[in-house]
């Protein structure tokens, strides 16, 4: 199979993988407040192709990740890291200062409210579905 053609096959395969992973209540994008000070947070699917090379032969496999991201005020996008759902319950970590951050869902799951932790410290985190 040439370069090209296995790329596209890749890239195509990749696609249809985003599509088979169940929706998540958290993903979207959310609107929040960390401790009274207004943030933002992303959850979304993204394609993470894995490419691996044996000399000058190189192979790319299609796959899917789950990705996500905070912003506080108009601080930088920091990465959220290994996230688990169980029903309403939602933990992840944040890659700033590798904390466990925790947000139950509310009632319909448009809005969750949880905590932060930072120099062993719990603060408020709450959060509502755009």
């Amino acid at each position: 199979m040439n370069r090209v053609l296995g790329m596209v096959l890749a890239a195509s395969a990749s696609l249809a993988g985003a599509s088979t992973v169940p929706s998540q209540w958290y993903f979207g994008n959310w609107a929040c407040l960390i401790d009274g000070r207004p943030a933002q947070m992303v959850w979304r699917v993204v394609d993470d192709p894995q490419t691996s090379c044996d000399g000058d032969i190189c192979t790319t496999s299609s796959g899917v990740a789950i990705r996500g991201w905070f912003k506080d005020g108009s601080g930088p996008w920091v990465r959220l890291e290994r996230p688990r759902v169980s029903g309403n319950d939602f933990r992840f970590v944040y890659t700033g200062d590798r904390t466990n951050w925790f947000l139950r869902a509310a009632a319909g799951r448009r809005s969750a409210a949880g905590n932060t932790i930072w120099q062993d410290n719990a603060y408020p985190l709450s959060c509502v579905k755009r």
